[in-house]
């Protein structure tokens, strides 16, 4: 998987201070731009902080990367979806109050086969305010994503700032 980005903490908090003994937990991720059958790109709005972000998720313990994509998708989109291929991988290294994070996330380009269904959001999710939203195209996926990248909740920029790069990638 082609490296897009490594984004540290001081990338998106440069007051942060840098912890040598901090044990990060190791998380992988898939995520996709997803088209549909005239070429808009499935994108999620978090309604409750107010941004958008690509489909996509962690990886369980033994699972394949590619069928917890395709698990992630329907979830989140209602969609299944064939994976069309790579286009690359953002690693990052996140510090909060509660957790440190290292977080792979290894990205796709897919089609959504067939008929698009209902989402069965988690209740963290229901409780975020998700819901699906089309963008026209690649660029506007890009825009929406990109407004976020100056957030008041650094979780945030850290999401908007791989997703935004993810997209740019794919354009």
């Amino acid at each position: 998987m082609k490296e897009l980005l490594t984004i540290n903490q001081k990338d998106i908090d440069p007051s942060y201070v840098e912890q040598p003994d901090i044990a990060y937990r190791d998380r992988f991720a898939a995520r996709a731009v997803l088209k549909d059958e005239i070429g808009r790109v499935a994108l999620l709005f978090a309604g409750t902080r107010k941004y958008y972000k690509l489909p996509g998720g962690g990886v369980e313990d033994g699972e394949d990367l590619l069928l917890a994509l395709a698990r992630e998708l329907l979830e989140e989109v209602g969609a299944e979806a064939e994976i069309c291929g790579e286009i690359g991988r953002v690693e990052e290294w996140r510090v909060s109050k509660h957790r440190a994070l290292h977080q792979m996330s290894d990205s796709f380009l897919a089609q959504v086969i067939g008929e698009i269904g209902m989402p069965s959001f988690t209740e963290q999710e229901l409780a975020d305010g998700f819901e699906v939203y089309w963008a026209e195209d690649v660029k506007e996926a890009i825009e929406k994503v990109s407004q976020t990248l100056d957030h008041a909740d650094p979780e945030v920029r850290f999401m908007s700032l791989r997703d935004s790069v993810i997209l740019k990638a794919a354009e």
